[in-house]
Formats: structure tokens, C-alpha cells, sequence
């Protein structure tokens, strides 16, 4: 197996995830609820990211499902500004349909790693959640549990350097600021 390029894995979970930034949901009980408006609207922090299935990140044999915690792990905490950034970056959903928000202490414009996008703009219709910047559409099944909302949407690409592009399930689960 060919070992990733740890400035091409940064990237590509910067750029799978930008889009995912933009979610929030509202307090309530612990249980499932289908999602409103009024319950997507408001201010968020990202809390859990997953990807599904496990992906060997370092070319050492161990699969991993949690980008987060894989960042992390990156030698010489390579990953900890990218941690920081995603988990302190303040994601705002607007009655008008509006995103704005927040980036955290540790994101960099210089570097791609500001998550919050002026332009963007969400809709929900039933379960899905449309996220829309620029001319990127990306659409997310999404549940509200409590005080913690999760999107998660397909992406497609080649971990294992074997020149396919793999489907894989990417999760972000933000919590009510």
C-alpha cells in the first residue's frame, strides 16, 4: 500500500469537511427528532468527525474512523492547528437562510483552513440539509439528538492509491454553542 502524503490527507479532510461546517441544531431531549428550520437555526461547534469505512491515514495497517483523532496523531502535532481550527470555529445558521460564523483561534486563510465561507447558504427539505457556496451543492442526510446535530453525505475518493475512487460515509457531528 502506498503511504499518503500527510499534506495531501490535511488537505483532502480540509476540503471534505468544508462543506460540512455548516450545521447546528437545537436543544431538546435526547431522542432523534426529524429536523425543523428552527431547529437547524442557530450557532454550533464541531465536535465528532468520522469517516466510514476505517481508512489506513499513516500506511501502517491500522484503520481509523475518526479524522479528528487521526489529525492528532499526526508526528509532531502536524494535525493540532487543523483540530483546533475545525473544533473552535463557530458555525452560525440563519433564519434567512444564511450561514456566517466564526473561525477558530488556528485557522488561516493562507492555508485553506478557514471553514466559514461569506457566501454560503443552507435549505433544509425533510431529513436532507443543501449547503450551498459558490457553485458547490452538497447535500446531507441529517439528525438532531438533543442538543447535537449530524450530517452525513458520500464522498468519493482513493486512500489506497490503487487509482479508484472508494465510497466512503463522512460524518460531522456539531454541538449547540
Amino acid at each position: 500500500m502506498k503511504t499518503m502524503n500527510i499534506a495531501r490527507i490535511m488537505a483532502w479532510a480540509l476540503v471534505v469537511a468544508m462543506p460540512l461546517w455548516f450545521g447546528s441544531c437545537k436543544k431538546g431531549s435526547d431522542d432523534a427528532v426529524t429536523p425543523t428550520a428552527s431547529s437547524v437555526q442557530g450557532s454550533w461547534k464541531i465536535s465528532g468527525y468520522t469517516i466510514n469505512p476505517g481508512v489506513d491515514f499513516l500506511g501502517n495497517g491500522q484503520k481509523s474512523n475518526d479524522v479528528l483523532a487521526y489529525l492528532r496523531a499526526l508526528p509532531q502535532g502536524l494535525g493540532n492547528d487543523a483540530v483546533e481550527c475545525l473544533t473552535s470555529t463557530i458555525i452560525t445558521f440563519n433564519a434567512n437562510g444564511k450561514i456566517t460564523g466564526t473561525a477558530g483561534s488556528k485557522c488561516s486563510t493562507s492555508t485553506d483552513l478557514n471553514p466559514v465561507d461569506d457566501n454560503a447558504s443552507w435549505k433544509l427539505d425533510g431529513n436532507k440539509l443543501t449547503l450551498t457556496s459558490g457553485s458547490d451543492v452538497t447535500v446531507y442526510d441529517t439528525v438532531i439528538s438533543g442538543n447535537t446535530l449530524k450530517l452525513s453525505g458520500q464522498e468519493m475518493e482513493d486512500f489506497d492509491g490503487d487509482g479508484k475512487d472508494e465510497a466512503y460515509t463522512v460524518t460531522l457531528e456539531m454541538t449547540k454553542v
